[in-house]
């Protein structure tokens, strides 16, 4: 099991704790010297200001005056990290990762992770240095929240593999929510959760003749 996966079902206390963890798994992927979360990039202040644009997803709870975050939420700061890393804009950031469930964050932090951890040899220093186009930008830090400055806009239609987390994440919302029936040899009918049994007599008659002309309709 990786440390990002032991790190499920935690809760962490405060933006502290979250920034620490995230820290701690970008420090033990990336072997950097030890020079305080400033190399990191990843602030009590940075989490403070993505909470406030709506990049972290909402809080867990509160405990105290401290809010509670979870694994998630855990997810979004380093996916959050890897698209800055990759000149994403504020902007883009907050609309691809409203259409990314958890399994798809986990898949895209996992793969910057890794990435970050085997990329060695001849100008690699470099490549992190400039915020490789897989990995995470480790001696650099995130956006100030104080600066004017945004990074260059990318659309997804520009990155495939992250588009595809989309795509899956969205597919595996429509799964949850409608399940497909067999009625009969070479019919299905897709039910969604949302749908209502009809209550009536009359209900019943209309969905059934509705259901007849629409099958009718089709083998002609």
């Amino acid at each position: 099991m990786s440390e990002l996966e032991k790190m499920r079902g935690q809760v962490f206390r405060g933006v502290e704790e979250l920034a620490a963890a995230a820290g701690s798994l970008v420090e033990q992927y990336t072997q950097e010297p030890a020079r305080g979360n400033v190399r990191l990039g990843i602030t009590e202040r940075i989490v403070r200001h993505y909470l406030s644009e709506g990049l972290l997803g909402s809080p867990n709870g509160h405990s105290g005056q401290a809010m509670l975050f979870n694994y998630g939420n855990l997810l979004r700061l380093l996916a959050v990290k890897k698209l800055l890393a990759d000149h994403w804009s504020v902007i883009k950031i907050r609309e691809f990762m409203a259409a990314l469930d958890t399994k798809a964050l986990e898949e895209l932090v996992t793969n910057a992770l890794r990435s970050s951890s085997t990329r060695v040899g001849p100008g690699a220093e470099i490549e992190k240095r400039a915020g490789g186009s897989q990995g995470f930008s480790v001696t650099g830090q995130l956006a100030d929240p104080q600066s004017k400055q945004e990074p260059p806009s990318m659309t997804l239609a520009a990155a495939p593999p992250l588009a595809s987390l989309a795509v899956e994440s969205a597919r595996r919302a429509e799964r949850a929510s409608a399940e497909w029936i067999e009625i009969a040899t070479g019919l299905e009918v897709k039910i969604r959760r949302s749908f209502r049994v009809p209550r009536s007599e009359q209900e019943r008659e209309r969905l059934v003749t509705r259901f007849l002309s629409v099958v009718e309709k089709k083998k002609k």
